[in-house]
């Protein structure tokens, strides 16, 4: 007889120190049950839970404990380099998740958002041709795509580009990236647009007569059990 292998022993370790209370990460999860009600099955609709998985467990997560770092330095004499890298990495993981992330998520749903993350010349004529293969998207989408560059992405790539791939730059150009607040506020605007934009797509996939109702991430009413509503009918125009 011939000895047999000893038995592997294998301990379960936490894989991120995020709690799935976290609003970020109910919301995110929230659009698997609009995936299971949409046209999207089989090995297509593993696919995409997969990712949209991956965007609330690694993505997200990944610059969230970033994020953390950040706000318990507060007050804490770190060395110049140290607080200025806490930033970098920061950013370059919230990028990550919503470049890289969310166009597989889009792409396994059967889209091609790449147009998104182009120069003005190339995002508008691929933005013009979504709207030629996708002719019930909101009226508004074209306006809340473009206010996207304008109020945080374009910028957001500036600074990572600029200071990732250009060891040395000048980041005095860039003096607001290292404040708390103005960090915090790049993660809520990049988890809330990745929410919008992946509702959106997986919308489209609904069947005939169904839609989404959102509600809005300001509304001062009471919050939604969850980020949708069912309705069933013609759709009114949102972003």
């Amino acid at each position: 007889m011939t000895d047999q292998p000893a038995k592997q022993q294998f301990q379960g370790r936490k894989f991120a120190d995020v709690g799935a209370s976290e609003e970020f990460v109910l919301t995110v999860l929230d659009l698997i049950d609009v995936l299971n009600a949409t046209t999207i099955f089989d090995e297509q609709r593993t696919e995409v839970t997969s990712c949209i998985g991956m965007i609330a467990a690694e993505g997200l997560p990944a610059a969230f404990l970033e994020m953390r770092k950040i706000r318990s330095s507060v007050g804490q004499d770190l060395p110049i380099l140290n607080q200025l890298q806490m930033y970098e990495d920061f950013y370059g993981k919230i990028w990550k998740a919503y470049k890289e992330y969310t166009q597989q998520a889009a792409k396994a749903m059967g889209f091609d958002i790449g147009f998104l993350f182009q120069k003005d010349g190339l995002f508008e004529d691929g933005l013009k041709a979504f709207r030629g293969n996708n002719p019930t998207a909101p009226t508004a989408l074209e306006k809340y795509l473009r206010g996207t560059r304008r109020r945080w992405q374009t910028e957001l790539a500036n600074f990572r580009n600029t200071i990732a791939q250009h060891p040395g730059a000048d980041r005095a150009h860039f003096q607001k990236f290292y404040e708390p607040k103005f960090a915090g506020a790049v993660f809520t605007e990049v988890w809330h647009t990745i929410v919008e934009i992946l509702g959106m797509l997986l919308e489209f996939r609904l069947p005939a007569g169904v839609y989404l109702e959102w509600q809005a991430w300001n509304d001062p009413g009471p919050r939604w059990p969850k980020r949708f509503r069912w309705q069933l009918g013609t759709p009114p125009q949102h972003t």
